[in-house]
């Protein structure tokens, strides 16, 4: 089997992680497509997924990415995690800190970076191999994610140039693409999540209660599909975010995906028992990676600002004609519905 960077280098020359754009009519599709790289290997769908957003965050900004190049998108800002950018004539930038959580750091061969300009934010397209850039891989102490090559990356007094930018000043927060890309990450781990169900549809366990929690994960695959196709539709009708829905129907997807990934990883074991988890490998790294990587949806705090912003007018059931009585018929799954 191939290795990461080999696999990624392959998918990129192929053409395979050129996925539509999101809101550009088919936004499924791309959904599908991260989700697929999940279900084969959440490794390759985390460094997947940052690089298409990469290209997705450049043509918003009417950009081009350079052939051949491998991104990544490091936007990670808090304690031991900042980024400063001052200017240093009318053409350069400087950069002096650290990023962390930077994924693919000895992977890739550039990156869009977040910098702190004075009380603004910029977004810069950075080449790796700049003098000053440094990688420190050896504080990821979790074998989860462990050939992705997460690192944190110092910079000191690293230049660029002005056509660096990308995009205006506090664009990158505030552009309507950044809560169509938030569902980017949402689509890999449902695919993670279905991967593990993969696993259980071949486990010899069949006794009814196995049946039972096999027939909840296939429920759950079904919901991922719904969920990703629905969020896909309503980017693609409002792709400029005009009714200013985007970051509240992003977080409500991402906070149902996620759901549905934690009961995926809890009725995984009760369908299968140890010995997956215990005896194979693969299972084992993908159930420690999707364990992991949902806790990049923020949990209450994304729930709280939820209802932040107001929902559009509900849509008002219509009233049908009631049968009467005597033209039921019973059927034996009649209490679905209750």
């Amino acid at each position: 089997m191939l290795d990461l960077p080999t696999q990624l280098r392959v998918l990129e020359r192929n053409g395979q992680l050129s996925l539509p754009p999101p809101g550009a009519g088919s936004t499924y599709k791309r959904h599908q497509a991260l989700l697929e790289f999940g279900r084969t290997d959440l490794s390759l769908a985390r460094i997947a997924e940052a690089h298409t957003d990469a290209l997705a965050i450049l043509v918003e900004d009417n950009s081009v990415a350079t052939a051949g190049k491998l991104y990544g998108v490091w936007a990670s800002d808090g304690p031991g995690s900042l980024l400063s950018a001052h200017r240093s004539g009318r053409k350069t930038l400087v950069l002096n800190g650290t990023k962390r959580y930077c994924s693919g750091a000895k992977l890739l061969d550039a990156a869009l970076v977040t910098a702190h300009e004075a009380d603004r934010v910029i977004l810069l397209n950075v080449p790796l191999n700049a003098p000053g850039i440094t990688i420190d891989d050896s504080g990821w102490a979790s074998p989860a994610f462990a050939s992705t090559a997460t690192a944190t990356v110092n910079f000191e007094a690293v230049t660029l140039q002005q056509t660096d930018i990308v995009g205006s000043p506090n664009w990158y927060l505030t552009r309507p693409g950044f809560w169509h890309g938030a569902l980017g990450p949402a689509a890999c781990w449902a695919g993670g999540a279905i991967g593990l169900i993969d696993a259980a549809r071949k486990s010899h366990k069949r006794d009814p209660h196995a049946q039972a929690q096999l027939g909840a994960l296939e429920a759950a695959e079904w919901g991922f599909h719904a969920i990703l196709s629905e969020a896909g539709r309503q980017i693609d009708a409002d792709p400029l975010d005009s009714t200013r829905q985007a970051r509240r129907h992003a977080l409500m997807a991402r906070h149902l995906i996620e759901r549905m990934c934690t009961d995926v990883l809890d009725r995984f074991g009760r369908a299968t028992g140890p010995q997956l988890l215990a005896f194979d490998s693969a299972v084992a790294q993908r159930y420690a990676e999707l364990t992991l990587y949902i806790r990049q949806c923020h949990a209450e705090r994304d729930l709280a600002a939820i209802p932040e912003q107001l929902a559009p007018t509900p849509i008002r059931p219509v009233a049908l004609p009631q049968p009467r009585t005597r033209d039921l018929k019973l059927h034996p799954d009649a209490d679905i519905a209750r």
